[in-house]
């Protein structure tokens, strides 16, 4: 960082002149009358710039910027900011110290017909607000939002796409969405947030204010010890879809609270989300809390103390197959969720009657073999009945979640591992695959797999190696799997 050593000269914030100009960074050193400095690929930013309407701000790959003077000196955007760097040359947006919200961030206010904003390849740390959008639609692509104190990602009245994504180490919340904001948030990994862990913030909380219908899809949650951590939050409301998933470690997996928060619930896997030590409110793999009636099907839903909860009035639809359609048709497999030795499936602490239909919940052949894991009017008069009719009897029954799993937690063995593991995974199709391991901040770390392969099964061994041969160190790495069209990711854990 000695480039990025300047001379303290006198400077305030710049707004560039909105005359449709498209500006380099050398170009905002000539102007900004010391606000921006530096050349070549580091620039220092000492106080706030201002991108006017009609004006573009293009920042090339390889840069870094460093920000100066504390957590009001960002990037405010009303025009365009093209941010798009390589995956071997990233943009590093950062502070003068390692310090969560040591700068202000990035902001995009859609004030204008043409105004953009597009970052890939970025390296975003440190800031306050990584990422705040109000108005607008942003694309944010194979980027990594870390250390920020206040949020990661932050949408009001906004809308737009976050791909492939690491959203990691930030210190209280991670994604908010509210004032009627829908996203696309796919293929992203999160992990290691709410270190505070001092306030229940969950890793994508959706609501208050207005209809908020965001696609969550393909993403991977990992609570990793912080109780206070939820999953996905869905508030008020919401027709959501929440595909795909796989949420672990966290204090809950999904929870649908207060009014009309009706999102669609499929192929997900939701595990063991029991680190909270309150074993009254937490610990359940989806929980509808409020007058909200979420579609649930071909989940995986293990390892709670409580696997769907159903309080205050929730209606959650677990599989209806009389109703002549076959978009709420259960399939999902909800076992091993149990408390002080009973087992609670599907909990239905309201007095409305549930639908269920369809599901396996353990091995049973008889009604009588599923009531058990069915907490319902049975158990306690004042409560609803719960229709679990057509269930599923035995595990080989139970259908895939759809679209079908290539690359999973379970493709990976022996997961912790040293000195090498075995990485197993399926093609739907014959085609062009690529299985790649990059690290946490993601960089790619080697390629064990580019090549075109059959339909089926197939594996391959990484031994904790980069591409040149040196031992890479102990943590946690990610597996990315992509063909078809489509990107899978799985966690690989190594210990020297």
């Amino acid at each position: 960082m000695a480039a990025l050593t300047f001379a303290a000269t006198a400077h305030a914030a710049y707004t560039t002149p909105g005359s449709g100009v498209d500006w380099t960074l050398d170009d905002l050193v000539a102007a900004s009358a010391g606000a921006v400095t530096g050349g070549g690929s580091s620039y220092a930013v000492n106080d706030a710039l201002i991108i006017a309407v009609g004006d573009r701000v293009t920042i090339a790959a390889g840069t870094t910027l460093q920000f100066f003077g504390g957590n009001t000196v960002g990037i405010e955007v009303n025009g365009s900011l093209e941010a798009v760097g390589t995956e071997s040359q990233p943009i590093i947006f950062t502070a003068t110290a390692a310090t969560p919200g040591a700068w202000r961030g990035l902001d995009f206010e859609d004030t204008a017909v043409g105004s953009a904003f597009h970052l890939a390849w970025c390296e975003i740390g440190y800031a306050d607000i990584g990422v705040d959008v109000f108005g607008a639609d942003i694309l944010v692509e194979d980027s990594t939002i870390h250390h920020c104190s206040n949020r990661a990602l932050d949408f009001s009245t906004a809308g737009g796409s976050v791909l492939r994504c690491t959203i990691r180490d930030n210190q209280t919340r991670t994604i908010t969405a509210t004032l009627t904001s829908s996203p696309l948030i796919e293929d992203c990994w999160f992990e290691n947030n709410n270190i505070q862990n001092t306030s229940p913030y969950p890793y994508i909380n959706v609501g208050l204010q207005g209809v908020n219908s965001p696609i969550i899809r393909n993403c991977h949650i990992i609570g990793s010890g912080h109780h206070m951590s939820g999953g996905i939050s869905i508030w008020a409301a919401s027709s959501a879809t929440i595909d795909n998933n796989t949420i672990e470690g966290c204090g809950y997996g999904i929870l649908c609270y207060s009014t009309g928060a009706n999102p669609v619930i499929k192929a997900n896997r939701i595990w063991s989300n029991t680190i909270h030590p309150d074993q009254v409110n937490w610990g359940f793999g989806v929980a509808c809390n409020g007058n909200n009636a979420p579609i649930l099907t071909g989940n995986r839903i293990y390892g709670h103390w409580y696997g769907v909860a159903a309080i205050n009035g929730g209606r959650p639809n677990l599989g209806n197959l009389d109703n002549g359609t076959n978009e709420d048709d259960g399939g999902n497999f909800i076992v091993l969720n149990a408390l002080n030795g009973q087992s609670y499936g599907f909990y239905n602490n309201t007095p409305f009657p549930q639908m269920a239909q369809g599901n396996f919940w353990g091995y049973a052949f008889n009604d009588g073999e599923v009531e058990p894991h069915i907490y319902h009017q049975v158990d306690d008069p004042a409560l609803g009945l719960v229709d679990f009719a057509y269930h599923i009897p035995t595990i080989t029954a139970a259908p895939e979640p759809t679209p079908s799993v290539m690359l999973g937690r379970g493709s990976v063995f022996p997961n912790p591992f040293n000195p090498q593991t075995t990485i197993r995974f399926q093609l739907p199709t014959a085609g062009r695959a690529q299985l790649q391991v990059f690290d946490l901040a993601g960089r790619l770390v080697r390629t064990l797999v580019d090549d075109n392969l059959d339909a089926g099964g197939h594996e391959a061994v990484w031994d904790g190696r980069d591409a040149a041969g040196r031992d890479v160190g102990s943590g946690s790495y990610l597996a990315r799997l992509e063909s078809g069209g489509k990107v899978e990711t799985a966690r690989l854990g190594l210990v020297r």
